[in-house]
């Protein structure tokens, strides 16, 4: 068996632990299958330490159709990203006639959830149109840092994968640059499944908090506005109660596309 052989079960027997850890009830199986993630990985680990990877043998035909059944909004995301004009949609990371991997749709999922987030909810989570108390306040203002840090990791990965596809670097360097990016990928969708994850819980208190006292959220009977320069979106007209529940929803099904145990996201 090759380094890529062994690397390839490898990854699949994680995601499958991955699966388990994310989805059971059960503490003592969490806890298991906690501990034979944290053993899969280092081994993983070893491996990529001792050995020089091919990338290109690594990755999977992605199955589109299938992530889809279960992401309805990404789904849609991808049919509103493709009547776009060329300049304001997101663009693939590889030419229109080539395959993306998986690393690369998964990224490019990634960057389509990103850019609705930009345009549908940053305008949203401000002071103005969204009052609370300070404890909350200061979670709001913070993902602002950690949202153009994700979209810096994602330049970046771009910006590797361009320079593979334009031949910007030697034979030599070439899979060392493939397995550049391949961990990068990984890197960011620790990242984004950090920051959605942390959106997610952020619109989940406010939300709740929203059908009963109401004393984080101090505006949740207010209808949303926005002006003639901010455009139309699509939280115009509903109530801020109704807006937390459509953020928490967005959040939640980025954070299980991702499929990122928090464990690891806590680790990273």
């Amino acid at each position: 068996m090759t380094p890529e052989e062994e690397l390839k079960g490898l990854n699949k027997l994680i995601r499958q632990y991955e699966t388990v850890y994310r989805t059971t009830s059960d503490p003592d199986q969490r806890e298991r299958a906690e501990k034979q993630l944290k053993d899969l990985r280092g081994y993983r680990e070893k491996i990529l330490a001792v050995n020089v990877i091919d990338g290109r043998k690594l990755e999977e035909a992605p199955q589109v159709e299938d992530d889809m059944a279960f992401t309805p909004l990404l789904k849609q995301l991808r049919s509103q990203n493709a009547r776009l004009p060329g300049d304001q949609m997101v663009m693939p990371f590889v030419a229109e006639e080539v395959t993306p991997s998986t690393s690369q749709q998964d990224m490019f999922h990634l960057s389509l959830y990103v850019a609705h987030f930009e345009r549908e909810f940053l305008p949203f989570l401000t002071e103005k149109k969204l009052k609370l108390d300070f404890k909350f306040s200061m979670d709001r203002d913070s993902f602002y840092n950690g949202f153009q840090a994700l979209q810096r990791k994602i330049a970046d990965y771009r910006e590797e994968n361009r320079r593979i596809a334009q031949g910007m670097v030697s034979r030599d360097m070439e899979l060392e640059t493939r397995k550049r990016a391949l961990k990068l990928t990984r890197l960011i969708a620790v990242e984004g499944a950090r920051f959605f994850r942390a959106v997610e819980h952020f619109g989940v208190e406010l939300a709740e908090d929203a059908q009963g006292d109401a004393v984080k959220c101090l505006n949740c009977d207010d209808e949303i506005e926005f002006d003639t320069i901010e455009g139309k979106r699509l939280l115009e007209g509903q109530t801020v109660s109704r807006a937390l529940e459509t953020l928490r929803d967005f959040a939640a099904e980025a954070v299980a596309y991702l499929n990122i145990p928090e464990i690891e996201t806590q680790e990273n």
